[in-house]
């Protein structure tokens, strides 16, 4: 991956606010399958691809499940 291609990263509080909901409804989310599963970079850091969560958030917006 170039340098300036590399993902950019987001926290479970970074998702919360981009998408107006609370942590909780993150969890949520995930667990219902509307938004990707975070990658873990230690055991206490999950992570979001920010292109991820876009990607699902616009599948959601043109009437996806």
């Amino acid at each position: 991956m170039s340098e300036d291609k590399k993902p950019v990263l987001l926290t479970k509080s970074d998702v919360a606010m981009m998408l107006q909901v609370s942590t909780r409804q993150v969890e949520n989310l995930v667990r219902l399958g509307r938004i990707p599963a975070p990658l873990y970079l230690s055991k206490q850091a999950p992570r979001w691809r920010r292109d991820d969560v876009l990607a699902a958030l616009e599948i959601r917006l043109n009437g996806g499940n």
